[in-house]
Protein backbone atom coordinates (compact mmCIF):
# COMPACT_ATOMS: atom_id res chain seq x y z
CA UNK A 1 0.00 0.00 0.00
CA UNK A 2 1.23 3.36 -1.08
CA UNK A 3 0.59 6.06 1.23
CA UNK A 4 1.46 10.06 0.45
CA UNK A 5 3.24 12.22 2.31
CA UNK A 6 0.50 14.33 1.92
CA UNK A 7 -2.22 12.51 3.69
CA UNK A 8 -0.26 13.31 6.99
CA UNK A 9 -0.18 16.66 6.38
CA UNK A 10 -3.82 16.79 5.56
CA UNK A 11 -4.62 14.78 8.65
CA UNK A 12 -2.13 16.64 11.16
CA UNK A 13 -4.00 20.36 9.48
CA UNK A 14 -7.59 18.98 10.01
CA UNK A 15 -6.94 17.87 13.12
CA UNK A 16 -5.64 21.38 14.13
CA UNK A 17 -8.19 23.75 12.66
CA UNK A 18 -11.16 21.27 13.91
CA UNK A 19 -10.02 21.33 17.61
CA UNK A 20 -9.24 25.57 16.85
CA UNK A 21 -12.64 26.06 15.86
CA UNK A 22 -14.04 23.53 18.31
CA UNK A 23 -12.54 25.44 20.93
CA UNK A 24 -13.19 29.03 19.84
CA UNK A 25 -16.82 27.89 19.36
CA UNK A 26 -16.98 26.25 23.18
CA UNK A 27 -15.54 29.46 24.77
CA UNK A 28 -17.76 31.67 23.30
CA UNK A 29 -21.07 29.23 24.09
CA UNK A 30 -19.23 28.91 28.25
CA UNK A 31 -18.38 32.24 28.16
CA UNK A 32 -22.23 33.06 27.29
CA UNK A 33 -23.28 30.84 29.57
CA UNK A 34 -21.18 32.15 32.27
CA UNK A 35 -22.77 35.87 31.98
CA UNK A 36 -26.33 34.08 32.72
CA UNK A 37 -25.22 32.14 35.65
CA UNK A 38 -23.38 35.12 36.63
CA UNK A 39 -26.49 37.55 36.48
CA UNK A 40 -28.60 34.92 38.41
CA UNK A 41 -26.30 34.72 41.21
CA UNK A 42 -26.33 39.07 41.39
CA UNK A 43 -29.75 38.83 41.17
CA UNK A 44 -29.79 35.81 44.25
CA UNK A 45 -27.30 37.49 46.05
CA UNK A 46 -29.60 40.62 45.99
CA UNK A 47 -32.72 38.81 47.06
CA UNK A 48 -30.71 37.40 50.41
CA UNK A 49 -29.54 40.60 51.12
CA UNK A 50 -33.01 42.62 50.98
CA UNK A 51 -33.77 39.27 53.20
CA UNK A 52 -30.91 38.78 55.51
CA UNK A 53 -30.34 39.50 59.26
CA UNK A 54 -26.71 40.11 58.64
CA UNK A 55 -24.92 43.24 58.54
CA UNK A 56 -26.47 44.27 55.56
CA UNK A 57 -23.96 47.51 54.09
CA UNK A 58 -20.79 44.82 54.93
CA UNK A 59 -22.78 42.59 52.58
CA UNK A 60 -23.60 44.73 50.01
CA UNK A 61 -19.70 45.85 49.63
CA UNK A 62 -19.05 42.02 49.44
CA UNK A 63 -21.31 41.82 46.97
CA UNK A 64 -20.17 44.80 44.95
CA UNK A 65 -16.95 43.30 45.03
CA UNK A 66 -18.10 39.82 43.61
CA UNK A 67 -16.16 38.13 46.41
CA UNK A 68 -19.36 35.35 46.66
CA UNK A 69 -17.76 33.14 48.14
CA UNK A 70 -17.19 35.48 51.63
CA UNK A 71 -20.24 36.68 50.58
CA UNK A 72 -21.80 32.49 51.25
CA UNK A 73 -18.81 32.06 54.25
CA UNK A 74 -20.87 35.02 56.49
CA UNK A 75 -24.10 34.37 55.21
CA UNK A 76 -24.01 30.87 56.08
CA UNK A 77 -21.62 31.46 59.35
CA UNK A 78 -24.59 34.26 60.70
CA UNK A 79 -28.33 33.12 61.90
CA UNK A 80 -29.67 32.82 58.89
CA UNK A 81 -33.18 33.05 60.61
CA UNK A 82 -34.60 36.78 60.43
CA UNK A 83 -37.47 37.22 63.10
CA UNK A 84 -38.97 40.09 61.26
CA UNK A 85 -40.07 37.85 58.35
CA UNK A 86 -42.84 35.09 58.41
CA UNK A 87 -41.68 31.62 58.24
CA UNK A 88 -42.62 31.52 54.63
CA UNK A 89 -40.47 34.07 53.79
CA UNK A 90 -37.32 33.18 55.74
CA UNK A 91 -37.62 29.58 53.97
CA UNK A 92 -37.76 31.72 50.63
CA UNK A 93 -34.47 33.10 51.76
CA UNK A 94 -32.91 30.20 52.64
CA UNK A 95 -33.92 28.74 48.97
CA UNK A 96 -32.80 32.19 47.61
CA UNK A 97 -29.35 31.58 49.34
CA UNK A 98 -29.28 27.67 48.48
CA UNK A 99 -29.23 28.70 44.57
CA UNK A 100 -26.73 31.60 44.89
CA UNK A 101 -24.22 28.76 46.26
CA UNK A 102 -25.32 26.23 43.53
CA UNK A 103 -24.73 28.81 40.68
CA UNK A 104 -21.47 29.94 42.71
CA UNK A 105 -20.47 26.28 43.07
CA UNK A 106 -21.46 26.22 39.37
CA UNK A 107 -19.35 29.49 37.98
CA UNK A 108 -16.52 27.93 39.52
CA UNK A 109 -16.99 24.40 38.08
CA UNK A 110 -16.96 25.63 34.61
CA UNK A 111 -14.18 27.93 34.56
CA UNK A 112 -12.17 24.59 35.98
CA UNK A 113 -13.30 22.77 33.23
CA UNK A 114 -12.74 25.88 31.02
CA UNK A 115 -9.29 25.96 31.64
CA UNK A 116 -8.72 22.52 31.65
CA UNK A 117 -9.47 22.50 28.37
CA UNK A 118 -7.63 24.99 27.26
CA UNK A 119 -4.22 23.47 29.07
CA UNK A 120 -5.13 20.11 26.98
CA UNK A 121 -5.82 21.79 23.19
CA UNK A 122 -2.75 24.08 22.84
CA UNK A 123 -0.32 21.34 23.36
CA UNK A 124 -2.46 19.10 20.83
CA UNK A 125 -2.74 21.91 18.32
CA UNK A 126 0.86 22.45 18.71
CA UNK A 127 1.86 18.89 18.21
CA UNK A 128 0.02 18.91 15.42
CA UNK A 129 1.51 21.75 13.76
CA UNK A 130 4.64 20.46 14.51
CA UNK A 131 4.06 16.89 13.24
CA UNK A 132 3.44 18.51 9.76
CA UNK A 133 6.97 18.95 8.59
CA UNK A 134 8.74 16.16 11.14
CA UNK A 135 6.76 13.59 9.58
CA UNK A 136 6.98 15.39 5.99
CA UNK A 137 11.10 15.94 5.90
CA UNK A 138 12.47 13.75 8.30
CA UNK A 139 9.95 10.30 8.23
CA UNK A 140 8.97 8.13 5.47
CA UNK A 141 5.28 7.71 5.45
CA UNK A 142 5.56 4.32 5.86
CA UNK A 143 7.94 4.23 9.64
CA UNK A 144 6.51 2.95 12.65
CA UNK A 145 7.68 6.64 14.45
CA UNK A 146 5.05 8.48 11.59
CA UNK A 147 2.53 6.24 12.33
CA UNK A 148 2.70 6.52 16.14
CA UNK A 149 3.06 10.37 16.03
CA UNK A 150 -0.53 10.49 13.99
CA UNK A 151 -2.03 7.88 15.99
CA UNK A 152 -1.55 9.61 19.25
CA UNK A 153 -2.10 12.94 17.74
CA UNK A 154 -5.73 11.64 17.07
CA UNK A 155 -6.61 10.22 20.11
CA UNK A 156 -5.03 13.34 21.99
CA UNK A 157 -7.69 15.11 19.89
CA UNK A 158 -10.15 12.48 20.50
CA UNK A 159 -10.06 13.24 24.11
CA UNK A 160 -10.20 17.11 23.85
CA UNK A 161 -13.54 16.45 22.02
CA UNK A 162 -14.91 14.54 24.65
CA UNK A 163 -13.62 17.05 26.80
CA UNK A 164 -15.87 19.95 24.90
CA UNK A 165 -18.51 17.22 24.81
CA UNK A 166 -18.68 17.24 28.61
CA UNK A 167 -18.03 20.60 29.39
CA UNK A 168 -20.91 21.44 26.99
CA UNK A 169 -23.85 19.05 28.49
CA UNK A 170 -22.08 20.43 32.28
CA UNK A 171 -22.98 24.21 31.34
CA UNK A 172 -26.11 23.52 29.25
CA UNK A 173 -27.83 20.83 31.47
CA UNK A 174 -27.48 22.23 35.03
Amino acid sequence: MDIDHSVYFYTYSTIAQTLAGSFGFLVAAVVFRLQAISSRVDQFAEQVLQTSPADAARLRDIRVSGDWSRLISLQAGGNQYNPRLSQDENELMDLQFQQLRHGVLLLSRIKTALFASLYSTGPVILFAIAAMPITHFYLDPHHPLAVTLLTACILAAGYCLWSYFRLMLHVFVN
